[in-house]
């Protein structure tokens, strides 16, 4: 916006945006780069060129304000609706369209942010505004990752505190996080292998998954916290926890991962693959609660056992 009526009738504006055309042309950025790229120029020029027995030479920007104005009149006056598409009824307002390649949205902020700096440091005194399917899909992948950043940092912060006071030890209740994080960088680092993209379904995997599976999680270690004061053998309150509680967690993963994965019968692929990837990461936790729960138990207890025996030991003369 030049925010002045016939703005666009300036040669120089318009030199300006065809340079701003060759520089979007040759943009590329992370393998991605302009499909096309077009203006008023081009528009401009077409027009030129007719009205100069169709030249090759006259296939340019009129550098006359005058001139400009009589050839976008004459246009006008033919009966074509073409400058609709690229400039308002004052020309003072013009689109520059950019056509890419589909790509990944966070690919697509980078081109953005280029582009925006372009015309900032070009065109001073313009007021730049940026629209179309690419800028609101960008912005909202952008919103919805920087979202999932802090919701996920939110949830394992609160989640730890309250492993800490319901087991009432701020280390047990620290390590007892760890089998609920396991699964989701498992699941996170299969979907970077594979090149499966965050999408508005997958990028809630996460949150979803640590919700549920930390449920299986406080069962266990308030259970086993129990066998071990009852008594005092972490072999034997690992067993039992695992004979008790192992059940009812086997049974719940059961019914929770066949929920998830019924979805992967749904037509639309994204449903399909995040039923699965849910799925996977809560047998996945399953998994973790069964064998790295109590190893890391079992780890400080005797460790915990240890220093105070070597505590009690009277030193040998």
């Amino acid at each position: 916006d030049t925010h002045r009526e016939n703005g666009l009738h300036d040669p120089a504006i318009l030199n300006q945006l065809e340079r701003s055309v060759k520089f979007a042309s040759d943009l590329h950025i992370e393998n991605m780069s302009v499909g096309k790229a077009w203006t008023i120029t081009a528009i401009l020029k077409e027009i030129h060129q007719a009205l100069n027995e169709n030249r090759r030479e006259f296939y340019a920007i009129p550098q006359d304000r005058k001139l400009v104005a009589q050839e976008f009149l004459l246009f006008e006056n033919s009966g074509s609706d073409d400058l609709e598409d690229v400039v308002d009824t004052s020309f003072s307002k013009a689109r520059f369209t950019l056509k890419s390649p589909f790509h990944d949205a966070m690919v697509y902020k980078v081109l953005l942010d280029t582009v925006k700096d372009h015309f900032k440091k070009n065109y001073p005194g313009v007021t730049i505004t940026v629209t179309g399917v690419m800028a609101l899909f960008t912005a909202i992948i952008h919103n919805v990752v920087t979202s999932m950043v802090k919701s996920y940092s939110y949830a394992l912060s609160i989640i730890t505190v309250l492993m800490m006071v319901l087991i009432g030890r701020v280390r047990i209740g620290m390590l007892s996080m760890v089998p609920n994080l396991v699964p989701i960088m498992v699941i996170l680092g299969i979907m970077g292998w594979l090149g499966i993209s965050f999408d508005l379904s997958t990028i809630l995997i996460g949150s979803i998954t640590i919700g549920i599976v930390v449920d299986d999680t406080i069962h266990f270690m308030h259970n086993f916290r129990r066998y071990v004061e009852e008594t005092g053998d972490v072999a034997v309150a690992v067993r039992r926890t695992m004979l008790t509680t192992g059940r009812a967690m086997l049974i719940t993963t059961v019914v929770l991962a066949s929920g998830f994965f019924n979805t992967m019968l749904a037509e639309m692929k994204n449903t399909a693959v995040f039923g699965l990837l849910t799925g996977s990461a809560v047998v996945l936790a399953l998994v973790a609660d069964y064998f790295l729960a109590p190893a890391l138990m079992t780890l400080v207890y005797r460790r915990k056992k240890d220093g105070r025996r070597g505590a009690t030991e009277m030193p040998s003369i």
